[in-house]
C-alpha cells in the first residue's frame, strides 16, 4: 500500500514538474522573442581645413556652402576678404543606437537614434543634436517610419561620398525632418516612396514657424526603378506651404495671412560597372532653401505699397552634381565630384528691396564646385585627402522678376585632410 502511495507521490510530482518544465520554456521563449537588442556605432572624426578665401559656412566652417562674395576696400580697392583660413575640428564625431524590438502587428520593429556635435544652430554649436531618431515597422512588402529621418530628397539611397561635410550640400539636397514615411515594394525593382514632413531644424529662411503656420505638411512622392546597388534610378516630386504671417521693420508691422506654395522637382540616377560607380543627381524647384541650397522668397512687387494682405512669390533654382567613384583596391578609392547649381529668379515681380525678402544667396547668378579626393582605409582607420575648387557669381543688382545681373565671380580652394576611426 505504502509503495502504491509513494508510486503516486512520485507520478504527481513528475507530471507537476514537467507542466513547470512547459511553462517555463514557453515564458523563455516569449521573452526571447520581446527581447530588445542595442547596437551601439560611430566615429571619432578629426579634420585639418584650409581656405583661400573667405566663404560662406556654418560650424566654424564644418559645413562648406560657397566663397563669399567679392568685397573691395573703398579707397585702394583691393579685394578684402581673398585672406587664407586655416581650422582644425572634430564636432562632426558621431554616436549612435539601432535598436531591434519585438514583432508588433506581424511587422519588425526597430528603431534608431543618432546625435553628433554640430548643434541645430551656429550659436550652440559643438552641443549635442538629434540627428535620426525614428521607430519603424517592416512588413513584407511595405514599411512605416515615424520619426525624423533623411528628407526623400535627400536620397539616403543616392547621394555624394565626398569627404568635406553634408553630402556636397548645396548642390544636394540636405535635410531630416519628423515625418510619416510608407515604402512600399510592388516588386524587387520598384519602390514607391510616400512622406507628410515638418521641417523641424531644417526650415526655410524667413519666419521659422512658416511652415508650422500653414497647417499643412510637406508632401512627397517618390519612385526608384531598378532599386539594385548596381542600377537604379527615379524621381521626386512635392509640395509644400507657408505661411509666414508678419515681420516688424523699421518701426511697421507687417502681416500676411495669405499662403504660399512651392514645388520641388528631382530625377536621380547610379550605374556601377565593377570597381567604378557613376552617378548623378538633378534637382529643380522654388524656395529650396530648407534643404541648405539658394533661393528664397519675397512679397510681390505689385503689393510693395502695402504693409497688410500682401502675396508672396518664389524664386526657382536648379542644382545638379555627377560623380565618379573608384576602387583601387582593398585599400585605396578615389573619386571626383563636379556640381552646378543657379537662380532662375521669380515667375512674378518681385520687392528685392523691401523687409518682406527672405533669401538665402539670392543674388548668386551660378556656382560651381569640383573636388577630387582620395582615401586609404585599413580596418577601422580610414585617412583622406579633398580638394575643392568653389567658385559663386554673384550680380550686384537684380531684374524685376528678381534674377541676378551684372554678375561678378568668386572663387575659393579648400584643402581638407579627415581622419577617421569608426566603432
Amino acid at each position: 500500500m505504502k509503495n502504491k502511495t509513494y508510486q503516486w507521490l512520485l507520478a504527481t510530482l513528475l507530471v507537476a514538474l514537467n507542466g513547470y518544465a512547459v511553462q517555463t520554456t514557453q515564458a523563455q521563449d516569449s521573452d526571447e522573442k520581446d527581447k530588445i537588442t542595442y547596437d551601439f556605432y560611430g566615429y571619432i572624426s578629426h579634420e585639418v581645413i584650409f581656405d583661400t578665401h573667405q566663404s560662406v559656412f556654418t560650424r566654424d566652417g564644418e559645413l562648406y556652402l560657397f566663397p563669399a562674395g567679392p568685397v573691395y576696400h573703398p579707397e585702394s580697392g583691393n579685394l578684402i576678404n581673398e585672406n587664407s583660413q586655416l581650422e582644425m575640428l572634430s564636432l562632426q564625431s558621431r554616436l549612435g543606437v539601432k535598436i531591434a524590438g519585438p514583432d508588433v502587428l506581424n511587422a519588425k520593429l526597430t528603431g534608431m537614434v543618432e546625435t553628433d556635435f554640430f548643434a541645430t544652430s551656429e550659436a550652440h554649436k559643438h552641443h549635442l543634436r538629434i540627428r535620426h531618431a525614428f521607430m519603424k515597422l517592416q512588413w513584407d512588402k511595405l514599411s512605416l517610419t515615424l520619426g525624423q529621418y533623411w528628407h526623400p530628397m535627400f536620397t539616403p539611397e543616392l547621394f555624394p561620398h565626398v569627404i568635406s561635410f553634408g553630402a556636397a550640400v548645396p548642390f544636394n539636397p540636405l535635410n531630416r525632418s519628423p515625418q510619416v514615411r510608407f515604402d512600399y515594394l510592388p516588386t524587387e525593382s520598384v519602390k514607391v516612396v510616400l512622406a507628410a514632413l515638418a521641417h523641424g531644424y531644417h526650415s526655410c529662411v524667413g519666419p521659422e514657424a512658416a511652415q508650422r503656420n500653414s497647417g499643412l505638411p510637406d508632401l512627397q512622392f517618390q519612385l526608384h526603378l531598378g532599386n539594385r546597388p548596381n542600377l537604379t534610378t527615379g524621381f521626386t516630386a512635392g509640395y509644400m506651404w507657408l505661411q509666414p504671417l508678419e515681420e516688424t521693420s523699421g518701426g511697421v508691422h507687417y502681416y500676411s495671412s495669405e499662403l504660399l506654395g512651392a514645388f520641388n522637382l528631382q530625377w536621380f540616377g547610379r550605374v556601377k560597372l565593377s570597381n567604378l560607380t557613376l552617378q548623378a543627381k538633378l534637382s529643380y524647384g522654388e524656395n529650396m532653401t530648407h534643404y541648405v541650397m539658394i533661393g528664397g522668397y519675397g512679397r510681390v512687387l505689385n503689393d510693395a505699397a502695402i504693409s497688410t494682405g500682401y502675396s508672396y512669390a518664389n524664386l526657382r533654382t536648379y542644382a545638379g552634381w555627377l560623380e565618379a567613384m573608384y576602387k583601387l583596391n582593398d585599400n585605396w578609392d578615389a573619386g571626383i565630384f563636379a556640381g552646378q547649381m543657379g537662380s532662375l529668379g521669380s515667375t512674378e515681380r518681385i520687392d528685392v528691396s523691401g523687409p518682406i525678402w527672405y533669401t538665402r544667396a539670392a543674388n548668386m547668378a551660378n556656382g560651381l564646385r569640383i573636388s577630387p579626393r582620395i582615401s586609404y582605409t585599413q580596418k577601422k582607420l580610414r585617412f583622406a585627402l579633398e580638394y575643392l575648387y568653389s567658385t559663386a557669381d554673384y550680380g550686384s543688382s537684380f531684374t524685376e522678376y528678381a534674377v541676378p545681373v551684372d554678375v561678378q565671380g568668386t572663387y575659393n580652394h579648400r584643402l581638407l585632410f579627415s581622419s577617421v576611426f569608426t566603432f
